[in-house]
């Protein structure tokens, strides 16, 4: 059993680096049915330890303010869970909206497994900063450049695995920082 969940891991984890270099044949890689739309919320698991490296690492201009590093901890992870919840939630109604209902399991499955080479390149720029090897500035930058750089793969992910045009892609990537933004004054509202 723990042998099929890294093996479909795998497999999906293939896909998703797939997509990123902009080969389409990367949705093969996914399992597009109910099951697996719900073994894709593992990735939210794997991905986990690396956001607590975004964690310990922000990017910090001026003096870093004193924060309850346990309550800093609770708050993050349960913004964490919500925002993995969240997202799917709000895509019902938007391919619903799209005529897209029938491609629904299919974008969540890419979707959410996209989201661990994203992380994973977040993570490194943090830790790059948090070891020293990017001041300050390089950090912003760095953080910059991915940041848009995941926002063009998200993009294409759901161009691609939503079988829509450019223009409903994009709505689709504005509906995910729209949420973004909102969970995260939240959440730092709240420390």
């Amino acid at each position: 059993m723990a042998t099929a969940w890294w093996a479909e891991a795998w497999l999906a984890l293939t896909g998703a680096v797939r997509l990123a270099r902009g080969d389409r044949g990367g949705m093969a890689c996914f399992d597009p049915t109910v099951e697996g739309f719900w073994h894709s919320f593992r990735c939210g698991v794997l991905c986990y330890p690396l956001y607590l490296i975004l964690l310990a690492f922000p990017i910090e201009i001026g003096p870093a303010p004193e924060l309850d590093p346990l309550r800093v901890l609770l708050v993050e992870t349960i913004h964490y869970v919500i925002s993995w919840v969240a997202f799917p939630l709000l895509m019902i109604p938007l391919v619903d909206w799209l005529r897209r209902s029938e491609r629904y399991f299919p974008f969540m499955v890419a979707y959410n497994w996209c989201q661990a080479p994203q992380t994973a390149v977040f993570a490194l720029v943090a830790l790059a900063g948090g070891v020293g090897l990017l001041s300050t500035e390089g950090m912003l930058i760095a953080d910059l450049i991915v940041g848009i750089a995941a926002l063009v793969y998200e993009w294409y992910v759901s161009y691609v695995a939503l079988e829509v045009s450019r223009p409903q892609a994009a709505l689709v990537i504005f509906v995910d920082v729209v949420l973004a933004t909102i969970l995260s004054h939240i959440s730092s509202s709240l420390y």
